[in-house]
């Protein structure tokens, strides 16, 4: 019984990890492996122009802290896929995302590729 009680609590716990990612992409679905890329040089263009996103050098030169009314979330560049995302983002995020990515001409996609914001 402890077994069981015990699989089901690790079960339990490695799904409270995986959480939904949020992605800035230029391209139709963020995990295309071809299409329109954001570079490392234009994304650190635009962090140099907004004070709210700045590099995290404690967690490394792709990882970035977005602040947005006294609250930071992580931003990360994906270097394979030309793209920036975080995880389980607020609606405050999710709205800061939106004015980095029309800063980069590129748009928010969930993870299923929807589109944010979401259509009425």
């Amino acid at each position: 019984m402890r077994i069981t009680i015990a699989l089901l609590a690790f079960m339990a716990g490695s799904h409270a990890w995986a959480g939904y990612d949020v992605h800035i992409t230029r391209k139709s679905f963020w995990a295309d492996t071809t299409g329109p890329r954001i570079t490392l040089e234009q994304w650190k263009a635009y962090v140099r122009g907004d004070p709210q996103v700045v590099n995290d050098p404690a967690n490394g030169p792709t990882d970035f802290l977005v602040t947005v009314r006294s609250a930071a979330f992580p931003l990360w560049y994906n270097v394979e896929l030309g793209e920036l995302y975080t995880k389980d983002p607020t609606v405050e995020a999710v709205r800061k995302l939106e004015d980095i990515a029309r800063g980069m001409r590129a748009k928010v996609q969930g993870d299923d590729g929807e589109p944010y914001p979401a259509p009425p």
